[in-house]
Order: structure tokens, then sequence, then C-alpha cells
């Protein structure tokens, strides 16, 4: 979804042409893979033709494959490169061949940029010549205009209604979520949006009193639904958590939320946005939200810090930082062949 929009806002914009390759299906190919890399090499080679610049926007996992594809058609053609990764993961964890790799790719390009902080440093730290962050974002719609609740509900600083929305698996929390809310005696409410099919199934809902599963939303529906409630859960412990972009779905519907101190999560939320617990436990998770629903002034200020920081995370901030990249890798290698050329 941010890939795209990101694609839609800059082909909106007079006088830019962009060209998308798909990168989709390379891993996991098996025998086919030497085909698949063949024919995507060829692809990216042939849209390079007509571009200036060449920005690959790939996952941790697929960088050991397409960065060298990158590199390789953005050079043929004298191109800057900007490779863009997605996701918390840190490839100087990979063995020494992949990492290698993915270095050796990497030190080639223009421009690197990290959506956590962490892998800016790790980056840096790596040798990389240019590093930069570039965080998960979203859109953040004005909230002088009441969205879901009314600004009077609002106002009123009350919280009861948690919600989760994300894929429903073990290592988002879901089991402590469950255990939390119907450990309670509260009058809370807990509702689970997201697609089934990973580790948990519809049967780990059924018979629970205070906590609904509802199943899965449409993006469309995201912000107004998120509007309805008091406040996000994400006790997250999955290994590739970076930043979770129903944080800052959370942010977009001005709503705080309750998170695990784990893996790049600190970095997009605070003392003034949410509030933290362990990781696999119910307990502190519950104790969390009873300090929400007991404290009216705590849950304000949250509401209040929501407000002032989530335009940090706003997609046509970022939209507009992608496009100074491009211009300065541009102005950069243009000045380098200027000076080769002297």
């Amino acid at each position: 979804m941010a890939f795209k929009s990101l694609l839609d806002d800059l082909s909106s914009r007079p006088g830019v042409r962009v060209t998308a390759v798909n990168t989709l299906g390379v891993r996991g190919s098996g025998l086919r893979a030497p085909a698949a890399l063949l024919r995507l090499a060829r692809e990216v080679e042939r849209a390079a033709q007509n571009a200036d610049v060449v920005a690959l926007h790939a996952s941790t996992t697929a960088l050991h494959l397409t960065v060298p594809i990158a590199v390789r058609a953005s050079s043929r053609r004298g191109l800057p490169l900007i490779v863009r990764k997605f996701d918390g993961r840190d490839f100087m964890e990979y063995g020494p061949l992949r990492r290698g790799v993915i270095l050796s790719a990497l030190s080639k390009a223009d421009l690197y940029l990290a959506e956590t902080k962490m892998l800016v440093s790790a980056g840096r730290s790596a040798g990389l010549p240019d590093v930069r962050w570039f965080p998960n974002s979203r859109e953040m719609p004005d909230l002088s205009r009441p969205l879901g609740r009314s600004g009077k509900e609002r106002g009123a600083a009350s919280c009861r209604r948690f919600v989760y929305l994300g894929q429903l698996r073990r290592g988002k929390g879901i089991r402590e979520i469950v255990r939390a809310g119907e450990g309670t005696r509260d009058p809370v409410e807990i509702d689970v949006y997201g697609t089934l099919g990973y580790d948990i199934d519809a049967s780990e809902f059924e018979g629970l009193g205070r906590v609904r599963y509802l199943g899965a939303l449409d993006p469309s529906d995201v912000l107004d639904v998120l509007s309805e409630y008091d406040c996000m859960l994400l006790p997250s412990y999955c290994v590739s958590e970076g930043y979770p972009g129903v944080i800052l779905e959370a942010y977009g519907a001005g709503i705080p939320v309750i998170a695990t101190r784990w893996g790049a999560i600190p970095e997009i939320v605070d003392e003034r946005t949410g509030v933290f617990v362990e990781p696999r436990d119910p307990e502190a998770l519950r104790a969390a939200m009873l300090s929400l629903v007991e404290s009216p002034s705590r849950y304000r200020e949250l509401l209040e810090g929501v407000r002032e920081r989530r335009m940090e995370f706003s997609r046509g901030l970022w939209h507009e930082r992608f496009v100074d990249f491009c211009r300065e890798v541009s102005e950069r290698r243009d000045r380098s062949g200027a000076g080769d050329g002297a």
C-alpha cells in the first residue's frame, strides 16, 4: 500500500514519468529462479533506458537478488541509484556470503534509505557511503473535523474501547490480547480485525466475552473504523518488526497505542503517544489498559501527544522528500560527471 501510494503520487505530478517493474516472485522460484532473475534484469534495464534515476524498493529478504540487478542497470546507463529497504530486519545478521553480496551491491548505490533509525546506524557502521532515514508513513487527515466518534465524546477523554488491527499471528501478541481482555472485570471492549491463515484461527475467539473477532477490513475503511476506538493494542514480539503501519494508522485516527518495547517500535512510540508493556505478558497488558481506563487525565495527555507527533510520519511529507532525494542524487551525479570530464 505505501509503495503504491508513492507511485500514484509521483505519476500524478506534471512532468514526471514513472515506470514500475514488479520484482515479486523472484524469491522462492526454485528451479525457475535463474530464468526469473534474467527476465527481471532485462525488464529493469529496459525501463532504465528512459529514466533519470533508478530506485529500488525492496524487502530485506530480497536484497541479495534485486540490488545487484538494480546496480547493473543503473551503471550501464550511467544513472544514479536509490535503494529503499522496507521492514525492520537487519541484513547484517545474515551469513557472510549473503551479507557480503548485499554490502557489495549497496556500496555502489548513490543513496540507501532505511526504514528505522537503528538500520541507518547499522548501515553507516558497515561503511555504506550515504544512508538516510525513510520511515513508513500514512495519510494524516485533519483532526479538526470529527472522525468516527464525535468530538464531544473524544473531548471527554474516555478510554474503554480497544482495537487490534493487523496480521493474526502469535508473534503479534494475539493470545496475550485475548488473555488480558478476558481476565478483566472492568467494562472494556476489545475488537480484533485481521486476516486469518497464519498460526491463529477463528476458533481462538469462540466463547469469549470481551474480545471479539470482526474479520478483515478493506484498506479504505481502516481510518474510519479506527476512529471509533479509543486506543490501539500491539503487544508484538515479531522478529521483523520495523515501523508497524497500524501504529501510524492509529496516529492517523488520532488515538494512542499500547505496545511492546520491541524492535524499532520505541522509535515511533514514546511516553507522549503510548504505553509500553513487556512482550508475552498479558498481565502487564491488562494493567496498561486499566491504567488508561482509570485515569482520564493520562489518556487525555496521550491524545494530545499523538496530535503533536503524528505529522512526523505524514505520507505527503515523505513523498516530497523522496522527490528531493531523486533530485539530489541526479545533481550529485551530474557534478561528478562534469568533474570527471574536466
